[in-house]
């Protein structure tokens, strides 16, 4: 009921501007004077078989995986559209404070299916407040992939934040930002999930030339967890480092890395994030800790001809040491390998195929496996 709500009210707005503007490129962007206002986004469907082993998620998540195979979790077939998204955003430009930018984005990946805020923010001056990819976030540094979430290590993530962008010259740029503090913790008698106190600061310092990119990040985190039977509130910092970039070798060959190591930082990484190990028992079982992780992935990009390109990525995450924590059965670590191949020959439409292969081990060095086959149609308006 909700979705269709919105549906109507977004049909309803379109019209009403496209009535009263003047005719533009697009039938889905209005400009009159110093305001633009333009509605996008694409129609999805996800066709995906699991072989070898199968993950419940219509993400390819290496935490998910099953740890050992089991018969009955051999494969799986699914049919997915709720990746598709529309997108709508105003621009105004003003005297005091240069073009002010208003965004609202929004899929259909909520619980079943129904319509989820993925972006909602306000940018000008270089500030932006709002929901929107966190500060550490870095999509130029991955290889094209059909699977959205990408590599295992990938760092990617929305978050609420109030952040600050600013260019040093034509080639640096620097950001910073607060942003919301989740915290997954692995539960444990004794001890109980409170609400944070202090924001995560993530900052970064990038470099951007005509051949490529390099970005620099770091994440403060300060993570509160309570003590039931002392009724006290105790806190663990956490603090990761990431190094990201790509290079043009050529006109029609690139290569992609991302590397992220810390401690404390499992939001940050896409295969641990899904887990609760921001925060991990001691041995004792009193009380928390933030142990030490990392994620790191390499990726290529092939362009074939001007409407066929394909891409490969080879990426690993998980935790440093085996001995942290002490359930043999908690995860450890993970390994992704994807190959994607694209094709744009029609307009405005795309039509792309992968092959992902993933394993999860356990602290125990028992291992689970999973292959996947996954076919996109796109259209874009």
């Amino acid at each position: 009921m909700k979705k269709g709500i919105v549906l109507s009210i977004i049909s309803i707005l379109l019209l009403n501007i496209y009535a009263m503007g003047q005719e533009t490129k697009s039938p889905f962007l209005y400009e009159k004077g110093n305001t633009s206002v333009k509605f996008d986004g694409f129609v999805r469907l996800n066709a995906f078989v699991d072989f070898g082993g199968s993950i419940p998620n219509n993400n390819f998540r290496n935490s998910l995986i099953p740890v050992p195979n089991s018969w009955d979790n051999d494969s799986r077939f699914t049919l997915d559209p709720s990746q598709t998204r529309m997108r709508f955003s105003v621009i105004q430009k003003t005297a005091s404070l240069g073009d002010i930018e208003f965004c609202i984005e929004t899929d259909f990946r909520g619980a079943s299916n129904v319509l989820r805020l993925r972006q909602a923010y306000i940018s000008f001056k270089g500030f932006i407040l709002g929901q929107t990819w966190g500060f550490m976030y870095d999509p130029s540094s991955q290889a094209p992939t059909v699977d959205t979430k990408g590599a295992n290590s990938r760092t990617h993530y929305r978050a609420p934040l109030i952040g600050y962008r600013v260019n040093l010259d034509e080639n640096f740029t620097f950001g910073v930002s607060i942003e919301h503090p989740s915290v997954k913790m692995s539960g444990q008698p004794g001890v109980k999930s409170i609400n944070q106190s202090f924001p995560d600061i993530p900052l970064y310092l990038q470099y951007k030339g005509e051949g490529g990119h390099i970005k620099l990040a770091a994440v403060f985190r300060s993570m509160n967890y309570g003590v039931i039977e002392r009724e006290k509130v105790e806190t663990e910092l956490g603090i990761g480092a990431q190094l990201s970039g790509s290079l043009d070798v050529s006109k029609n060959f690139s290569l992609y890395s991302h590397g992220i190591y810390g401690k404390g930082v499992a939001k940050y990484i896409n295969d641990l994030a899904l887990l609760s190990l921001d925060l991990v028992p001691k041995e004792n079982g009193a009380t928390e800790q933030a142990v030490k992780m990392y994620g790191i992935s390499i990726g290529a990009k092939a362009n074939i001809n001007k409407k066929l390109y394909c891409s490969a990525t080879v990426s690993n995450a998980g935790l440093v040491n085996n001995d942290d924590y002490f359930s043999a059965n908690e995860y450890f670590t993970g390994s992704y390998y994807s190959g994607s191949l694209f094709w744009t020959g029609i307009k405005n439409m795309t039509i792309a195929g992968t092959y992902i292969h993933g394993t999860r081990k356990n602290m125990n060095n028992i291992k689970g496996d999973a292959n996947r086959i996954l076919v996109m149609i796109m259209y874009k308006w």
